[in-house]
């Protein structure tokens, strides 16, 4: 079953990059995720959604971070929410 990842920044919006590190490709492979989509806005994890649907992703988690732009890290205090499969 192929997961994928939806990464909803809630601080440091401004500073996220636009194109994903390698940083954070390595990350979620580790974790078995399959794809990874980073979302500023509600809209952004509605399109985020529909997108790893369509890419053949069998459940798809959201996990809320922050963005430290001088580190240029995500962090993450909360276990990911599991909204589809």
């Amino acid at each position: 079953m192929r997961k994928g990842m939806i990464l909803y920044v809630t601080q440091g919006k401004d500073d996220v990059p636009l194109q994903g590190g390698t940083e954070l490709i390595e990350i979620s492979r580790s974790l078995g995720v399959a794809a990874v989509c980073v979302a500023i806005t509600q809209e952004d994890v509605d399109y985020g959604w529909w997108q790893l649907i369509t890419k053949g992703v069998h459940q798809v988690l959201l996990m809320t971070v922050t963005y430290d732009a001088v580190l240029g890290i995500f962090g993450s205090h909360r276990a990911p929410l599991r909204l589809w499969g």
